[in-house]
């Protein structure tokens, strides 16, 4: 018993010290995006994607250091190039390369690389960087569709990540207190439809609050119209908000099947006590394309 105890209360303490880790890293790398340092900021998601990319790949069961290799710097190149800007030729043609190449590996390599193996190589080392490139377009957004400034990129980065983490936070709560009819019995037995709808009106109602303070900070402090130039309206908020919700709980258990499928707890030992970068980032990797494409649509088809 009191060995048990220890391990729990040693547990506790790696969770905590890597809570107080991330909660240093998380507001730097806010520093970062409110002065827009965008190098800087290039090359953390850069790290973030390669790291995740190496997650996902590990995580199917891959033991071939010469596809992390490939699969990484895919990834991490991806990044660096839209962030400094690199012209790549022909960029069809390339990914054909690319997974021409994975194919390649696992022909002459069919005793180490299996398909799954490639498949999974290829899926993290495309979608996950495009995920965070997402973050950087956002918060570039003025450089992207007129009408908006950094401050609206701020704010649209900080609502991916609030869709995100709202949504977990008042789920659980909501789920914990009034929860009874199981959403995913198989995938996530905590998770309840109950919680999943107090996550999404919370997180909406969260969002418009956000929403409102911002629009005074930005005319106090900087005396600037906040989106008073871009085509986005107040109450567009309500339902991007319900919709990034919903998006974050399916990227949640969709990066709980991908666990379940190959009998793992966490992707990685990283942040002990809470995983690894896709275990803190699954949601979000779903719900930043999302938004980007939906201030897209906003952008394009509105007047």
């Amino acid at each position: 018993m009191s060995e048990t105890k220890s391990k729990k209360k040693l547990f506790k303490g790696e969770r905590t010290a890597s809570t107080i880790v991330i909660c240093i890293c998380l507001v730097a790398f806010l520093l970062l995006v409110i002065f827009d340092i965008t190098p800087a900021i290039t090359v953390v998601l850069s790290l973030l994607a390669a790291t995740a990319t190496f997650e996902i790949t590990r995580a199917v069961g891959t033991k071939s250091k010469l596809l992390f290799t490939v699969a990484c710097t895919a990834s991490l190149f991806t990044v660096l190039a839209e962030g400094f800007s690199i012209p790549i030729p022909g960029g069809s043609v390339l990914l054909c390369i690319y997974a021409l190449l994975l194919m390649c590996l696992m022909v002459f390599r069919n005793k180490e690389i299996q398909f799954t193996h490639c498949a999974a190589a290829f899926f993290s080392s495309v979608a996950l960087p495009f995920a965070f490139l997402c973050f950087l377009r956002l918060n570039n957004i003025a450089d992207w569709f007129s009408g908006y400034t950094h401050h609206e990129g701020v704010y649209f980065v900080g609502l991916g990540f609030a869709c995100s983490w709202f949504t977990d936070t008042f789920a659980y709560l909501v789920g914990r207190k009034f929860g009874k009819h199981k959403m995913a019995p198989v995938i996530s037995p905590k998770k309840s439809i109950e919680g999943a709808i107090g996550g999404v009106v919370f997180t909406a109602v969260m969002n418009v609050l956000i929403l409102y303070l911002f629009t005074i900070g930005c005319k106090n402090l900087y005396d600037y119209s906040f989106m008073g130039q871009s085509n986005m309206k107040y109450l567009y908020i309500i339902p991007i908000s319900m919709v990034g919700s919903f998006i974050s709980m399916m990227g949640d258990l969709a990066a709980s099947v991908i666990k379940r499928n190959f009998g793992i707890k966490d992707y990685s030992q990283l942040l002990p006590g809470h995983g690894g970068i896709m275990d803190r980032f699954d949601s979000c990797v779903f719900v930043l394309p999302t938004l980007y494409c939906i201030l897209k649509l906003i952008a394009e088809y509105t007047v």
